[in-house]
This record gives C-alpha cells, structure tokens and sequence, in this order.
C-alpha cells in the first residue's frame, strides 16, 4: 500500500486547482486583450487587413489558453474516472464481506455424528476439498503483507472465522465421540487437532502453502537485506493459512459446510485413532454384555447404564466375597509423547483371591491415574480368556459357600 500521508493527497488536488486558475486567468487576460484592441475599431463598418491579422495574433494566444483548459478536463475526468472504480471495488469488497456475514452457515447436528473406525482414513491423506469462490480461494492464500491497496483482500478475516469453524466443529466430534471423557480431557483432544503446529503440518502436506502469497521474509532464505521470519512465526502463518482455507471452502458455495465436516471428520480421525478404537471397543463390549443380560426389562438397562465405568464393570464380573482387586501405578510417570510436557500414568489392575495372589489383569496409560486405570480395567475385561477363568473359580466359591450355608441350616434345622 502506498505511504503517502492525507497532507501529500492535499497538497497535490490543491495543485491541481491552482493550476486550472492559472490556465482560465491567462485565456481571461487573452480574451480582454482582444476586446481592449478591437475598440479601437469601433467606428470602422467593414473589417480590414489590420483586424484581420488582429484576430489572427490573439486567437493564437486564446486558442494555446484554452487548449491549457481542455487538457485540465481530460486529466480530471481521467482522475475522477479512476477514484470511482476504487470506490466500486471496495464496495465491492464490503459487499463480499456483507454477504459473507449473513450467510454464515451454522453445522447441524445430523453432520456432527461420532467419530468411528471406518471414519480413519488409509496411509493417504483425504482429497483436500477445493475452494469454489475465486475470489475467497484468492484472499485464503494471500498474506497481508502482500497487499499493496486498502480494497485487496488478505487471509486475516477468513482465518478468523475458519478457527471458529474448527473449533466449534473439533468440539463437537470429541463430544459425540467420547461421552464418559472428563471435560479436561476432551479439552486436550480438541488442542491435539486444532494446535498451530498440526494445522500447519496440514497447509504443508496438501502443498497449500506452495500457492500461498507469503512476504519475502517467509522465504526458507529470508528476505535479502532484511530478517527472517522465525520458525515459531511461520508456523503460525501456516497455521493461519489453514484456517483461512476452511473458511473459503465454507463460504464459497451453499454446500461448502457440507463439503468440508465429512473431510476433516476424516483428516482429525487420524490424529486420535488410537483413542477412537479404543472407545468402540468399549462400547461394542458394552452392547454385547447388554444383550447377554436381555434389555427387554428396565431394571437391566439400568444395571447397564451403570456398568458404563469399566472399573464398575470389572468388579461385578469377576468380584466375589474374598476377591481384592487393586489399581497400582507402574513406574514414574513419564511425559506424554503428543504434546511433550504433561505427564503420562500407567497403572495397573491386579487380582487377589481365591487362589490367584497380585495376578496382573490388565495395563493402562493416561493423563490422569484415573483414566489410566480405567482403560486397564477395560483391558482386562477384553482378555475374555483370562476373565472366563476367573468366572468359573467365582462360580465355583460361590456354590461352596451356597453348600456350606444350605449344610449350616439343615445342621441346625436338624438339632
């Protein structure tokens, strides 16, 4: 954009102006000059040789005035000819802008369903959708620095509304997907896909940025002559880019909403696939314990809801009078490999009783103790043969104690 201060635009149509009286003063001074002249022929009835090259000489000067004048014309109408179109272009811009604003599209529940694993993708990233406004695809790979008029749009207002967008809609599968997560929790998933250095792994893995109009300084060389931008800030701008690209693909057509939930339903899926798998595990061995007890009466959908919590679960399965089960953490805690600093529990689940002594049933990790020993807990209950085990010897004790106590009674009944 150029620097140029308001006093410089001032001076400048001020000069204009002065010039134009200067060319309508001296056609003024031509004109009278010919008038004072021709008075002195005032009583002569037909011209003669002398008005004659009279007119000639002045007219010369007259026409050199207005000549002057016309040109002031043809530039100003040229000026003002170009004011009007930057005036219509930024109108333009704004009317962009307006009906961006009132066709923000809002997600409906029915797209924002729970992740599942058919939902991960391959080895291969997910098409990247294209972007059906040029106009909007334009702003979405422009950096503000290489603007040079106050009408050219840039990134910045796209990447405002795309973080929104991706943060209302990573929100929204983490919440579908994961019921029984602490909120805590659900808050570090969401930062795991939504972080800068993830969305700029994404700019750069679909060759986004290859398009993109950055500042020299964002250059792998820098900017000759100048600084060069520092990893930290170019992650941030491909960060920016990402986001600003989401919002283009949003905005730039009435189905770009839907074109864009099922894509990054599918590019997120990846990032917690681990977590994913896991949950359906989970809830598919809750579904089956469910139908085992029969969901035809209330008071069993009930127990079922109840058993949610794997812990729960556990101890109604293989738990029995006698029985200890304990959770134990297993070593220091160690720092979780996503984001580097928070810690990482492991705690495991042990079985005592009825003949078995710190049997080991299962292993789980986490960020908190608590999730940690509730996925070991629903470790253990996936080891159908060790659990099948452990029913039977809990069967078996129960039916000795049920002996001994019918013995009891008819030993008492009898004396």
């Amino acid at each position: 954009m150029s620097k140029r201060s308001y006093s410089e635009l001032i001076s400048k149509d001020t000069a204009s102006v002065s010039q134009i009286l200067e060319h309508a003063e001296g056609l003024l001074k031509a004109a009278k000059a010919l008038k004072t002249e021709l008075e002195t022929f005032h009583n002569t009835t037909e011209p003669n040789d002398q008005i004659i090259s009279l007119l000639e000489r002045h007219n010369k000067k007259i026409a050199s005035a207005a000549q002057l004048l016309t040109q002031d014309e043809t530039n100003i109408t040229d000026q003002h000819k170009s004011e009007s179109n930057k005036t219509r272009k930024l109108d333009d811009s704004n009317t962009i802008s307006g009906n961006v604003s009132a066709a923000l599209s809002i997600p409906s529940p029915v797209f924002l369903t729970r992740w599942t694993p058919q939902d991960i993708p391959g080895s291969s990233l997910p098409p990247l959708p294209p972007v059906l406004d040029p106009v909007l695809e334009q702003a979405a790979l422009t950096h503000s620095g290489m603007t040079t008029k106050p009408t050219e749009m840039s990134y910045e207002r796209l990447e405002w509304i795309g973080d929104a967008y991706l943060y209302l809609m990573s929100t929204s599968f983490i919440y579908q997907t994961f019921p029984n997560l602490g909120a805590g929790r659900c808050s570090q998933f969401r930062e795991r896909l939504i972080k800068n250095e993830t969305l700029s792994n994404y700019t750069v893995q679909y060759g986004i940025n290859k398009r993109t109009k950055f500042p020299p300084e964002f250059d792998l060389h820098g900017r000759i002559g100048g600084s060069q931008a520092s990893q930290n800030a170019k992650k941030k701008v491909l960060g920016d880019v990402f986001e600003a690209y989401v919002a283009a693909i949003i905005l730039g057509d009435p189905e770009g909403l839907s074109r864009a939930l099922p894509w990054l339903k599918s590019l997120w899926s990846a990032m917690l696939a681990h977590e994913i798998r896991g949950e359906y595990k989970s809830q598919a061995s809750l579904i089956h314990d469910r139908s085992g007890r029969g969901e035809g009466n209330d008071e069993a959908q009930n127990a079922a809801r109840q058993d949610l919590n794997p812990k729960v679960l556990l101890s109604q399965t293989v738990g029995t009078k006698g029985v200890k089960i304990t959770y134990s953490d297993i070593g220091e805690p160690k720092k979780d490999k996503h984001s580097g600093k928070l810690p990482w529990y492991t705690v495991g689940v042990y079985f005592d009783g009825l003949g078995e002594r710190n049997l080991k049933l299962g292993v789980g990790g986490a960020l908190s103790k608590k999730e940690a020993g509730a996925i070991a807990a629903r470790q253990a209950l996936e080891n159908k043969g060790l659990i099948s085990r452990l029913q039977k010897k809990k069967e078996e004790a129960v039916k000795s104690v049920q002996l001994a106590e019918s013995a009891k009674e008819e030993y008492d009944n009898w004396s």
